[in-house]
């Protein structure tokens, strides 16, 4: 019995073995056929597009990025059917062979309308991924971009944070711009829609990109490789923000977002007089004669330090002419923003041995941030060959702070045995930016093409009535106003005119090519700049009587009445001024070809001819007047070879010089807390050496794997230095003869769930992460300082940035979580000179959160928590006879909590 049923057994066995094998061997004959579904005009995915295998059950839907996959085909030939709502249906007959895989492209055309004398427009929808990523991987030279879409769908709010998602870039606390590939605001160049755009403050090059918020953008792309028609004054990126443009036939949005600082909610925060809601500072100064400032001294408590924002956005469109083939559309932004934050500091300041501190500080600093912004865009469209747009942004932005410090300072209290000091700073910087632009593009045949274009930018930089009171210690433990023009009040002003032309003639070199694949380009760009800044200082007499610094109050000692008594003197200082001129016009010349099916090449030459003035006047030295005045011949090559479909290897070379900002020329001494800033009237430019090799690899329409190296050589690098000694003075030079910085950048994308059912419920699950390793060296040469190796300021050897993003969708309703983490590693801040080694500023790592939730098609509430960590942000400097490092200046910034809700009216 046992031996049949083993048997048996046996029999069974063998039998399931062998239909196993013959499955396996039907399935081993059976084929798989993968593709994309797209927009046939627009090229973009076609999400939830159904796929079948007609006569059979066999089909899938098409996924986020439009891709789809159907496996266990048959072998032979089969028809491909694929369907869409609004969309002509798509067959194709393809063989499949036993085991093989066919991909196709499936590009949609819309269903045909006939209507007499109507023509469909169609409009790409240029803020998606994959239209973003279809850009970058289509481009010549090596470009990295972030569109609105994926902004939205990672919680990034601003542009500041979207450049930080890619490699080599990362942001110096305290520093309002990026640093990218460890070269600062200098190095780089900032442009709205093709034109350079200009700080809204006067102290930076580059416009802080905090004030571009995802609702104003449409992408992002930062360049680190050169052609000529970039411009030559950049070394690090070209970083060129493209402004939305109304999608769809009319649009209307609210938002409304509210949060608090962990600081500063904890805190009792001051408030500086003289400044409104909207951030509008009064910049009136004393009359004659008079103390009869409109601005009190004494600041007011703010009782609940709420962050809010508001904004609305909004646009239409109209087809115009016989045919209604003319599309003409308009959007508009509108925000404000007030921001509070809190921090506690410690200051010090030192000899380079460490044994004799001058200043040792602790204090505390209200800041709020108040902001204004409203973007226009206007685009007129005749005859799909002409176009003209009309582009407007106002920027206005007030940061403003009070800051009280206690301890230590020898500098100014040199007459007691505690050296006890109190110091109140109360400052306020007050600017606005216009811009308007200009631009037409038409085709004047189907190989020519004419693109010109005309940018006017204006700036308004006022620090209005800056209040600075010291007090001293006494050996008793009371108070005293400090003599030695210690009370002081400044008033500045900066205003800029900045006029860009730019126009160029385009020639299709291959009929039956794009114009962007081949083509031979002539070119003019010109910018004409003029800055006149003016300083105005009030020294105050000090006044008898002693002061309770847990209370200051100052009014009451103050006032034009006791002016008027002679309790106490008034002198005003003369005006310092410095005027600056800045003349650059290029003319450039790139010829663009695709050389084979896989290999293309672009190679161009720019001539710029830059003449820049500097004139000043100024209470630290003698009038005078400093120009550069020289021609720069700019080569740039680049190539891009395709090895597969999916995979591309980028080179490129080019030639580009930095010019010093208005600041480090111009020799006025501007004082801080800390430390004071001056320019160097002796700063020649520097000349940059760039070469690039870059592998992409595209997976899909959203995913990404890259790998690059690069190498520059700077002739006369500009640096900020420490002239030495303890007062802390800061300025600005030609650092070393030459300076080279080689690196390596990683970056991905990728997408570890991504499903789309048939009924367009979607889920994805990705992960990006960028990381860099950059070597910088110089051999840092300065009057009175031993030659030394080191690196260039704002110069991480590692950066890391990463984020995990989880998007669900089901009918109207989504939802969004995301968390982004970075981390720096050390980098120099300043370098030491006379004996003093470098400022450091140690690395921290930042870790954020951000998630929302779409209610329908109209209502979405946004949750974020920024900061998570608050780590310690610190400045130090080593001594130089022992082991260990003076900390100069540390504080946290602590955490950003926020709740924001939108709707959309249309």
């Amino acid at each position: 019995m046992l031996r049949k049923t083993l048997l048996a057994i046996i029999f069974v066995l063998a039998a399931a073995t062998a239909g196993a094998q013959s499955q396996q061997n039907q399935q081993d004959r059976k084929g798989t056929i993968r593709g994309t579904v797209v927009d046939a005009v627009t090229g973009q995915p076609l999400v939830g597009t159904t796929i079948v295998i007609e006569g059979t059950t066999s089909g899938t839907v098409a996924d986020a990025e439009g891709g789809f996959v159907i496996s266990n085909i048959t072998s032979g030939r089969v028809t491909v059917t694929a369907r869409y709502l609004g969309y002509e249906v798509f067959r194709r007959s393809v063989d499949v062979a036993a085991g093989g895989e066919i991909t196709l492209r499936v590009p949609l055309h819309s269903e045909g309308i006939s209507l007499e004398n109507i023509v469909v427009v169609a409009q790409i929808d240029n803020e998606s991924e994959n239209a973003v990523l279809s850009g970058q991987r289509e481009a010549l030279a090596a470009i990295q971009s972030v569109g609105a879409a994926e902004m939205s769908r990672k919680g990034i709010g601003d542009a500041q944070a979207a450049v930080a998602q890619v490699s080599g870039v990362s942001r110096q606390e305290g520093v309002k711009n990026v640093f990218v590939r460890g070269l600062g605001d200098r190095y780089n160049a900032t442009r709205l829609n093709g034109f350079p755009l200009p700080s809204e403050d006067p102290e930076y090059k580059n416009i802080a990109l905090e004030f571009f918020g995802s609702d104003v953008i449409q992408s992002i792309g930062v360049s680190k490789a050169f052609g000529a028609t970039n411009g030559g004054d950049v070394a690090g990126a070209v970083i060129d923000i493209r402004s939305k443009e109304l999608i769809g036939a009319r649009a209307l949005s609210l938002s409304v977002d509210g949060g608090i600082n962990t600081e500063a909610a904890g805190a009792a925060s001051f408030l500086r007089d003289g400044v409104s809601y909207l951030g509008h500072s009064n910049p009136d100064q004393p009359t004659a004669g008079r103390f009869d400032f409109p601005n009190r001294l004494d600041p007011t408590t703010v009782r609940f330090p709420l962050n809010h924002s508001y904004g609305v956005s909004g646009g239409r469109r109209w087809l115009l002419g016989e045919k209604q083939q003319n599309p003409l559309s308009f959007f508009v932004v509108g925000s404000h923003t007030t921001d509070y934050s809190f921090t506690g500091e410690e200051v010090r300041k030192g000899t380079a041995d460490g044994e004799n501190i001058t200043q040792d500080q602790r204090g505390e600093k209200s800041s709020i941030g108040i902001n204004q912004l409203v973007l226009g865009n206007a685009r007129l469209r005749l005859d799909r060959r002409h176009e003209v747009e009309y582009n407007f942004m106002m920027v206005h932005d007030n940061d403003q702070y009070v800051g009280q410090y206690e301890g230590y300072y020898y500098e100014v209290n040199q007459g007691t045995d505690n050296g006890g000091a109190f110091v109140r700073r109360q400052q306020s910087n007050d600017n606005l930016l216009l811009v308007h632009q200009l631009s037409t593009r038409f085709e004047l045949s189907d190989r020519w093409a004419v693109d010109l274009g005309a940018a006017y930018n204006t700036i308004a930089g006022l620090e209005p009535d800056r209040r600075e009171n010291y007090l001293s210690l006494l050996d008793d433990g009371r108070y005293v106003l400090s003599g030695g023009n210690r009370q002081k009040r400044f008033f500045s002003r900066l205003d800029e005119r900045d006029l860009n032309l730019r126009a160029s003639v385009s020639f299709l070199l291959r009929p039956g090519l794009d114009m962007e694949r081949s083509n031979v380009t002539l070119g003019y760009r010109g910018r004409v700049l003029d800055d006149g800044f003016r300083a105005t200082e009030y020294n105050i007499g000090a006044t008898s009587g002693f002061f309770d610094t847990a209370d200051l109050r100052l009014d009451g000692v103050y006032n034009d009445a006791n002016f008027a008594a002679g309790l106490f003197p008034m002198e005003r200082s003369k005006e310092n001024r410095y005027d600056v001129t800045k003349r650059i016009h290029s003319a450039y010349m790139e010829a663009t070809h695709q050389l084979t099916e896989r290999l293309a090449g672009s190679v161009g030459v720019q001539v710029d001819m830059v003449d820049m003035t500097v004139d000043y006047d100024v209470d630290s030295r003698l009038p005078g007047t400093e120009r550069i005045d020289r021609p720069y011949l700019l080569p740039s090559f680049n190539l891009r070879y395709d090895i597969a479909e999916e995979h591309s290897l980028r080179l490129g070379l080019s030639r580009s010089y930095t010019l010093p900002q208005s600041k480090e020329i111009a020799p006025y001494q501007y004082i801080n807390i800390g430390f004071a800033s001056e320019g160097n009237p002796d700063l020649k430019p520097s000349d940059n050496y760039n070469a690039d090799l870059k592998w992409d690899w595209y997976p899909s329409g959203s995913e990404l794997v890259s790998v690059g190296v690069f190498y520059k050589r700077i002739a006369d690098p500009i640096g900020r230095v420490d002239i030495g000694g303890s007062a802390g003075l800061l300025s600005y030079d030609n650092i070393a003869p030459r300076a080279d910085v080689a690196g390596v950048e990683l970056e991905m994308r990728k997408n570890l769930l991504n499903t789309t059912t048939i009924r367009r419920n979607m889920r994805r699950l990705s992960v990006g992460l960028n990381a860099s390793w950059i070597h910088s060296a110089l051999e840092f040469t300065a009057e009175n300082t031993a030659p030394r190796r080191t690196g260039l300021e704002g110069a991480s050897p590692w950066l890391v940035n990463g984020d995990v993003s989880y998007n669900w969708s089901s009918g109207g309703r989504a939802f969004n979580l995301s968390v982004v983490a970075g981390w720096f590693s050390d980098r120099v801040h300043t370098l030491g000179t006379r004996g003093y080694r470098d400022t450091v500023e140690e690395g921290v790592v930042s870790l954020s959160a951000v998630s929302s939730y779409r209610f329908g098609d109209r209502f979405t509430v946004r949750l974020s928590a920024g900061n998570l960590l608050d780590p310690a942000h610190r400045l130090t400097r080593a001594f130089v006879t022992r082991p260990g490092a003076l900390t100069l200046g540390e504080y946290r910034n602590g955490v950003d909590l926020s709740v924001g809700v939108s709707f959309d009216l249309w």
